[in-house]
């Protein structure tokens, strides 16, 4: 059931919501900065705290915590699905937050 058809939708939301660039949204809307064109070049949140201070910071790690959280609770959208606590529950779990740092590593 982990590769069925029903639980790839899960994947891709996760690995989209990996690649939404928070720190580069944060930088550019109020700061009109792009953080990616100074410090170490990166769009996280270590790089927006050298460039943009603490005030940016915080705000773009806790938004990346919640992208991560939000994709490994999507396997709840379907609670027929998979038996909760069941080996393949976590692993689906597992590979959900996976796409979701992949998508943050990678994003489109």
């Amino acid at each position: 059931k982990m590769f069925e058809g029903a639980v790839l939708p899960l994947y891709l939301v996760a690995y989209f919501l990996g690649s939404i660039p928070t720190a580069v949204w944060i930088g550019k809307l109020f700061y009109r900065v792009d953080v990616r064109d100074h410090g170490s070049k990166n769009a996280g949140a270590t790089n927006t705290y050298r460039v943009l201070g603490r005030r940016a910071a915080v705000p773009v790690l806790l938004i990346d915590i919640l992208k991560g959280f939000t994709a490994t609770s999507l396997i709840h959208l379907y609670p027929d699905l998979l038996v909760r606590d069941s080996s393949e529950f976590v692993l689906v779990k597992i590979l959900c937050g996976s796409l979701a740092v992949l998508g943050h590593l990678f994003p489109i």
